[in-house]
């Protein structure tokens, strides 16, 4: 029975029901009611606990407003000559004119020395989570860069490497008991190759190191970091995951947390082992954003000819279907782990070009790595000074990130506008509007992907010449003949894409001129209803037989 109460001298418990327990429900409050009731509180209040609206979401769970987001990752070390965080402001307006959503930086930590490889070390070797490497700038000067970004409207993701730390990272000494161990009970790396890092032990320290990881990440987030992403995320238990984005969610809900998941191979590899190995659906319960990696081999083999196309944009209708509605993912050609897109495609331009403007077409988010709008062919390296002057060589052309390696491309950034084109219309209403359908309706001659909001009798077709056929003309279906708007015609742009048309015919019942790279077409009035290409995978019909 309700007690009467005097409301003058009333106590209030307030309580938000996504957070007050780990099942964020109502049975969660009703299993601690007891414990409220002991305090003598006389109020229990509840915030909002209707459903919540999706178009234009705050926060993270399935943020919409991200999920098209641009990426721009930045090795801070080769990013100027400098090597700063000044370096980065110097550039800021630059990157922002691309139309960049968050800038990504790799860790900018000290660098531990013990087993140090080359000469300045791997900014993923970590001596202490909370300081600045001093070769970046100090504290003051980080807080300057979270400034800066901010004010041109974007905003600033940090790496976070919670697998392991360096040799030298006072825990190894303060807490040995976090650390994994051999048989002997030395300290490990469980990939051999990774002999300047020791690997965390996250079993049995749940109250402690866990602990000091959640406020490390807290310490980021106060200091103006709008996001994370997590090294060797599949490597890490979920357990922790959860308990560490629930308690940044509580009081930072509008971070976002970008998950380095992994291959099939090494899922399968850790699987047959017995080892912890984390699958994107199981990272997708806490991040909002998977790497691309489940299908990056896959496109890989195609640039190879390994493989058709086909079997490259099947891997891509499967993703549909795996995962959650609202997956995200990253979408990419080249990071700082892989080889640069204009040195996969050295003998072909063009192809590069158009792989480039579908990556950016896709369902996703978008990422360019620093170097790619200069057309690098050398991906930084992260262990030594070895500047170069953009100059491709033998020595050149694979990727580490050991050396100071700054190449001086200034005012050589000749996709700079390109980029800045396909992000304008990755920021199309059509495409970000959660009434549109995504659709991948040809392989052959070239890719071609239609956006359409059946609602408001509107599309985008995305033409993409990434096999540089031969043959000239390819036909969309029910597309009414007529003059269309070529979405990806700037007169900046035009020697790029060889391919000058701000309005594109079609004649003959649906058919357009095959571009030498791409092409982006919108039309309005009518609807296509397409379909995803054929798939014997997927599609066969075996009923009947």
């Amino acid at each position: 029975m309700t007690k009467n109460i005097n409301i003058r001298n009333a106590s209030f418990y307030c309580i938000y029901t996504r957070n007050h327990s780990e099942s964020g429900t109502f049975q969660g409050i009703i299993d601690d009611l007891s414990r409220i009731a002991q305090m003598g509180i006389d109020f229990v209040w509840l915030l909002p606990i209707h459903p919540v609206g999706k178009t234009n979401r705050k926060g993270t769970l399935g943020s919409p407003n991200i999920r098209n987001a641009s990426f721009y990752c930045i090795y801070t070390r080769n990013h100027s000559e400098s090597g700063t965080f000044q370096g980065i402001i110097d550039d800021l307006s630059r990157i922002a004119q691309m139309g960049i959503d968050f800038v990504w930086l790799l860790p900018i930590h000290p660098v531990g020395k013990t087993n140090r490889k080359g000469t300045l070390g791997s900014p993923y070797s970590i001596d202490n989570f909370r300081e600045i490497n001093p070769e970046h700038g100090n504290l003051d000067d980080f807080c300057r860069l979270v400034s800066e970004v901010h004010r041109h409207g974007m905003r600033l993701m940090i790496d976070i490497v919670f697998r392991h730390t360096s040799h030298d990272c006072p825990w190894a000494t303060q807490h040995p008991e976090w650390y994994l161990r051999d048989e002997s009970g030395k300290p490990i790396a469980l990939v051999p190759e990774w002999s300047d890092i020791l690997d965390l032990k996250f079993e049995g320290n749940e109250k402690t190191l866990w602990k000091e990881l959640i406020d490390i990440l807290k310490y980021w987030c106060e200091l103006g970091v709008d996001g994370f992403r997590m090294d060797v995320a599949s490597g890490v238990t979920m357990d922790f995951w959860r308990q560490a984005r629930k308690e940044v969610l509580a009081e930072y809900p509008n971070n976002i947390w970008l998950a380095e998941s992994t291959r099939l191979p090494y899922i399968e590899d850790h699987r047959v082992k017995r080892e912890l190995v984390n699958t994107d659906n199981e990272l997708y319960e806490v991040f909002d954003i998977c790497y691309d990696y489940d299908i990056y081999g896959a496109w890989r083999a195609t640039t190879a000819n390994a493989i058709p196309v086909k079997s490259y944009l099947e891997m891509i209708r499967l993703q549909s279907t795996i995962y959650r509605k609202d997956f995200i993912k990253l979408r990419f050609l080249e990071n700082h782990d892989q080889q640069r897109v204009s040195h996969i495609f050295r003998e072909n331009r063009s192809k590069a070009l158009a792989w480039t403007s579908f990556s950016s077409f896709l369902k996703g988010c978008f990422l360019i790595h620093a170097g790619q709008e200069t057309e690098q062919t050398k991906t930084s390296s992260l262990f030594e000074k070895d500047w170069n002057d953009c100059q491709e060589t033998e020595q050149t052309k694979t990727s580490s990130l050991f050396e100071k390696d700054w190449n001086d491309c200034k005012n050589m950034y000749s996709l700079q506008n390109y980029f800045q084109e396909l992000i304008q219309i990755k920021n199309n209403p059509i495409i970000h509007s959660n009434d549109s359908n995504f659709f991948i309706t040809e392989h052959h001659p070239c890719i071609v992907i239609i956006w359409e909001n059946e609602n408001n009798r509107e599309g985008l077709i995305g033409i993409f010449n990434v096999s540089k056929t031969n043959e000239q003309f390819i036909r969309i279906q029910d597309l009414p003949d007529g003059k269309y708007e070529n979405l990806l015609s700037n007169p900046k742009i035009k020697d790029i894409i060889q391919y000058d048309y701000p309005t594109i015919n079609v004649t003959n019942n649906g058919n357009i001129l095959i571009p030498p790279v791409a092409c982006i077409l919108h039309y309005s009035g009518f609807v296509l209803r397409p379909k995803m290409f054929y798939s014997e995978l997927f599609d066969f019909n075996y009923k009947g037989m």
